[in-house]
């Protein structure tokens, strides 16, 4: 994974997300390390190159969870993994995000956070 800002777009296009946008901040062992603004719809998440967020570790599969989007809400879904997708430290298949929510995955932290869009 690497240590920048970025939009998790790199690898695919895909139908654009609502204009409100939400973020995911990775940690590990407390650090910070990189914050992706979730930019399309469906967000692949595991520790093979092609992953929209990749999560270095032996114990992510390689195709790990993805995050997509339901009208104006957004899921966690885990792709079978081998050793689980937790999200406030409980065992999920498939969770409806929260603003605050913390997606654990091989040791690496996900903070979740809804933007919503600034009306003028």
């Amino acid at each position: 994974m690497q240590p920048t800002d970025t939009d998790a777009t790199p690898n695919s296009v895909d139908t654009p997300r609502r204009e409100g946008r939400s973020r995911i901040v990775v940690s590990y062992k407390g650090k910070r390390i990189a914050k992706y603004r979730l930019a399309k719809r469906k967000v692949m998440i595991g520790r093979r190159h092609d992953c929209d967020i990749r999560v270095n570790s032996r114990s992510a599969s390689r195709h790990h969870a993805q995050i997509f989007t339901v009208l104006d809400d957004d899921y966690v879904l885990d792709l079978d993994s081998k050793n689980g997708t937790f999200v406030n430290s409980r065992r999920i298949k498939k969770h409806a995000l929260k603003d605050g929510d913390v997606i654990s995955i091989g040791g690496f932290d996900l903070a979740y956070t809804r933007e919503t869009p600034t009306r003028d």
